[in-house]
């Protein structure tokens, strides 16, 4: 029998880090890829000690150009058969557009937008050959709402999500099932932290922490959800926000993108 293996991008640490280790809880050996340092061999060490799975790591910087067909060629020469594809790197800020040097947006899609597309595009074909395979794309709440002040940000999420539902329906007829994780605010880090406490206490009633969206992400990615939006709380506000006339809904989230940017120095 073939011996499988997940594929998580960004896993070294946050949301990343936390789908590799519900994936490796389940019994899947995982292929963990991010930037190379001490962050990322530590993970793909821990883990096997943990689950006793084979956990492999690959480090690079996927905003290099041809990186995610380097992780492809990677996976062919050393025989790892990828069943389940894990698009999950990616970065995020929110401030006013012209405040943030370019270089900062360019490298943001790049490994938003185009990294997915081309690791997705890369592996594709051999998901294709499989009864059963999968793919997550890490998406966000903001990927479903046009979020003022994160303007760069929430369209690489809008890209991301589109492009997750329209691939879905075009392999509708193949046993390749994709999803978009939609979380909201995420702890992975100290400044989201600070952008979360800058938000105030309705904040706090969303924000989650990774081990608490990964097993939601990927029980609803195995489901075959379309859409995978972690927390009782972020289902109402989205049902909510939907309901809205268009002006009322942006004026409201103005107003929340507004309380999260930095002040100016």
């Amino acid at each position: 029998m073939e011996k499988h293996y997940t594929l998580i991008t960004g896993a070294s640490m946050g949301i990343g880090r936390a789908l590799a280790e519900e994936c490796a809880k389940r019994g899947r050996n995982v292929l963990l890829v991010a930037l190379d340092g001490p962050e990322l061999h530590t993970a793909a060490q821990e883990i096997v000690q943990k689950h006793g799975v084979e956990a492999h790591a690959f480090g690079l910087d996927l905003t290099a150009t041809d990186a995610p067909l380097k992780v492809y060629t990677w996976c062919q020469e050393n025989g790892y058969s990828v069943d389940m594809l894990i698009n999950n790197a990616g970065f995020g800020l929110g401030d006013i557009l012209d405040r943030v040097p370019i270089g900062v947006y360019q490298k943001m899609l790049r490994l938003n937008n185009q990294v997915m597309f081309e690791m997705t595009y890369h592996f594709l074909p051999q998901l294709k050959q499989l009864d059963k395979a999968y793919i997550l794309n890490s998406s966000s709440m903001e990927g479903l709402m046009p979020m003022p002040f994160k303007a760069a940000y929430t369209a690489t999420k809008h890209f991301v999500t589109a492009f997750s539902l329209s691939l879905r329906e075009e392999l509708a007829e193949t046993g390749v099932s994709v999803s978009a994780l939609c979380p909201g605010p995420v702890v992975t880090n100290e400044d989201g932290l600070k952008r979360i406490q800058r938000s105030g206490r309705k904040a706090k009633l969303v924000v989650m922490y990774p081990y608490q969206v990964a097993p939601i992400a990927i029980n609803g990615l195995l489901k075959g959800k379309r859409i995978i939006i972690p927390g009782v709380m972020n289902q109402i506000m989205i049902l909510v926000n939907n309901g809205l006339p268009l002006a009322l809904r942006m004026k409201l989230l103005r107003k929340i993108g507004a309380a999260v940017i930095p002040k100016e120095t």
